[in-house]
């Protein structure tokens, strides 16, 4: 399966590919303690969740499972899986950023600052695509729109030689991951924030 199977997100896609992000990220542990303090959480949450997707759109791939967008993901190759301010004001990413609150803003850079030199470290000289957000709307999970998504990913990877790199903050989600052949390489815990998270990897496959 190829991306030619999934549709492609146009800015006029935005809005909802970002509610169905917030949905699908509803009971996230990571996500609840990052946001629990936002004056505006739900405001906070549509710029969070904006910026990947019009990342992804500017510097790699941004893709809704349909029309209908039952789930959303964005990855981009490892040339871009570190969001520097620049690259996130090129893609008009940036401004969203003034949507969260000063905690919100500290606590993503907690995230980054533990997930960032891991990535760094573990894919050293690996081509890799960074899958930098993936999610399936409450109402659409387990009707195979995730493995859709990877499957389109996976090929992609395969054909052009890439590892795909991902962290996840849920541990059912690590058990999806690994049917589609990902391995934790890494398990760590933002002790900051009292969660933990994994680190996979699935390496090409000719």
């Amino acid at each position: 399966m190829s991306t030619h199977s999934l549709h492609r997100l146009t800015k006029e896609d935005i809005s909802r590919a970002v509610e169905c992000l917030k949905d699908a990220f509803e009971d996230d542990p990571l996500w609840a303690e990052v946001f629990k303090n936002d004056p505006d959480r739900d405001n906070a949450l549509t710029g969070f969740f904006t910026c990947p997707l019009l990342y992804g759109m500017k510097f790699g791939k941004a893709y809704a499972t349909s029309p209908e967008i039952e789930g959303v993901a964005a990855w981009v190759s490892d040339k871009y899986a570190n969001m520097t301010m620049w690259h996130m004001l090129l893609s008009g990413a940036l401004p969203y950023g003034s949507k969260m609150g000063k905690e919100t803003l500290r606590n993503l850079s907690t995230v980054n600052r533990y997930i960032r030199p891991r990535r760094r470290s573990l894919m050293k000289n690996k081509p890799y695509m960074y899958l930098v957000i993936i999610g399936i709307s409450s109402a659409a999970q387990g009707n195979g729109f995730g493995s859709k998504i990877i499957d389109a990913i996976k090929e992609e990877s395969s054909r052009k030689g890439f590892y795909i790199y991902l962290e996840t903050e849920k541990e059912e989600n690590v058990v999806f991951y690994e049917k589609h052949g990902f391995n934790v390489v890494e398990r760590i815990d933002l002790e900051e924030l009292n969660v933990p998270m994994w680190l996979m990897e699935r390496k090409p496959v000719s």
